[in-house]
Parts: structure tokens; C-alpha cells; sequence
């Protein structure tokens, strides 16, 4: 009786095309975030950003003032607008 031996199969994977696509759609959350207006809001921050758009806050004090915060360097700035 006479035996087969079965040969696997080599098979190529294009990993750019893969890599490619994921970064595309990075790349698209990015700049839809980053095309929509900063929401004011009634309290100062205190949470620590996720993404790079939440290191931008505006807040207002329910009267006349307006104030911007950056989260730069593990801690939220601000400079006052009028």
C-alpha cells in the first residue's frame, strides 16, 4: 500500500495592505475629530485626556468669561479669552 504525504501549503499574506487600511482609518477618526467644534463647558477639568482632541477645553462661567484649557505635560492650562 502505498502512502501519501501531504505537502502544506505556503501562503503569502500582504500585511501592508492590511497595515494600510488601519492607518487610513486612524487617520480619518483623526481628522473628523478634529473638524467638529470644541464644546463649551459649565466645569473646570479634571480628567485626563484620551484622545488628542479632549486635550482641548473651553469652559464657561455662566456670565462673561471663557476660559481655554491645554492638557500639556500631565496637567491642564489656561489662559483666559475675551
Amino acid at each position: 500500500m502505498e502512502t501519501k504525504q501531504i505537502k502544506p501549503q505556503e501562503t503569502k499574506i500582504d500585511n501592508s495592505n492590511i497595515v494600510f487600511n488601519t492607518q487610513n482609518l486612524f487617520n480619518q477618526v483623526y481628522i473628523n475629530d478634529l473638524t467638529k467644534l470644541i464644546k463649551t463647558n459649565l466645569t473646570i477639568p479634571t480628567h485626563t485626556p484620551r484622545k488628542f482632541i479632549d486635550c482641548f477645553y473651553l469652559y464657561w462661567n455662566g456670565t462673561t468669561t471663557y476660559e481655554l484649557y491645554i492638557y500639556i505635560n500631565n496637567s491642564w492650562k489656561k489662559t483666559t479669552l475675551s
